[in-house]
């Protein structure tokens, strides 16, 4: 019997199975990459509505407490986790905003978006700043709202600064402590 001394072409069984195992490995870490940057991308669009319907609501609120002798517009952030449609936000009275409430964007899928906010209400006054609406002074002096989604990091904050008026966002891409890290003026 004579062997052929000439490999044949093609490759061999273990050859494939490393190659199904590096690329399975591959989709494995790829895949967990696009879930956190799918989260991040939807965190932010709920940041963006919520911020931008802040300040849109804090100019209409102060020609509201112009004309208005007495009247002070209210805002009231909803706590707790919500699906798209839920109401995020509100004014009262409603004629206070063009847009008396703001709701949960669609972000494409079953997404939970989780806010806290402290405190929950509070008042635009007629100079543009902020106030508690109960009359006492508000923790330290500020408004935090944080969001996330499916109650996974990354975070993202919005900080109304009380005696200028000052909207901030604010962002932690790392972990979940319930605090951010990076602060940055709109």
């Amino acid at each position: 019997m004579r062997r052929n001394r000439h490999p044949q072409p093609g490759f061999t069984l273990i050859e494939l199975l490393l190659v199904v195992l590096i690329l399975g490995v591959l989709a494995a870490v790829g895949s967990q990459s696009l879930i956190t940057i799918a989260r991040r991308e939807r965190a932010n669009r709920v940041t963006s509505e919520l911020a931008s319907w802040l300040e849109q609501t804090n100019r209409e609120a102060t020609q509201f407490n112009a004309q208005s002798a007495g009247t002070s517009c209210t805002i009231t952030i909803s706590n707790g986790t919500m699906v798209t449609g839920a109401v995020m936000a509100t004014t009262a009275p409603i004629e206070c905003s063009n847009q008396s409430s703001l709701r949960v964007p669609d972000l494409y899928g079953s997404t939970n978006v989780s806010i806290t906010a402290n405190p929950t209400s509070f008042v635009f006054t007629p100079r543009g700043t902020l106030a508690s609406s109960t009359g006492s002074a508000l923790p330290n002096n500020e408004v935090q709202i944080i969001i996330s989604v499916d109650n996974q990091p990354p975070l993202r904050c919005i900080r109304l600064l009380g005696l200028i008026g000052v909207l901030e966002l604010g962002r932690n891409n790392n972990v979940a402590d319930g605090n951010c890290n990076v602060w940055g003026r709109v």
